[in-house]
């Protein structure tokens, strides 16, 4: 089975806020599900990690890792970089009008566009998410 798994899933299983986050993260780790991400994912799962983890805000991250602080640094080796290794991490080739397109019939967010045709172009049917958006992209089950 392959199981698309978005930010929303990824990062409370980091925080530990939903037991339904575990039961994906493990079906995955436990080679039951091939689990994929994209590089959306990954940037929005370091970010929010990092302003959780730390209660900085955007800016004053971005400060620190202008400096390469090494709190900042080791929170994302040690803490999310072990999650997102369990996953493929998918390409990501589309056209403007492709995301636009779907941003108008779907009424999606333009990251959550990507998100969804990273999907149909992989032939992934599946999405691991916490985000009622993507009931309404037809080819996606929403899961948990």
């Amino acid at each position: 089975m392959k199981i698309f798994a978005d930010s929303s899933v990824i990062l409370a299983f980091l925080a530990g806020q939903d037991e339904r986050a575990y039961s994906v993260i493990e079906e995955i780790e436990n080679h039951r599900a091939t689990g994929f991400i994209n590089a959306i994912v990954v940037d929005e799962v370091i970010h929010g990690y990092l302003r959780l983890a730390s209660g900085l805000s955007s800016k004053r991250i971005r400060q620190l890792l202008t400096k390469r602080d090494k709190k900042l640094i080791e929170l994302i080796s040690n803490d999310v970089e072990p999650v997102l290794g369990l996953f493929i991490t998918l390409s990501i080739a589309l056209f403007p009008d492709e995301i636009i397109s779907t941003i108008e019939e779907y009424g999606l967010m333009p990251a959550d566009s990507v998100i969804a045709l990273t999907c149909k172009h992989h032939g992934i049917n599946i999405i691991a998410t916490f985000d009622e958006d993507f009931k309404r992209v037809p080819w996606l089950k929403v899961v948990p």
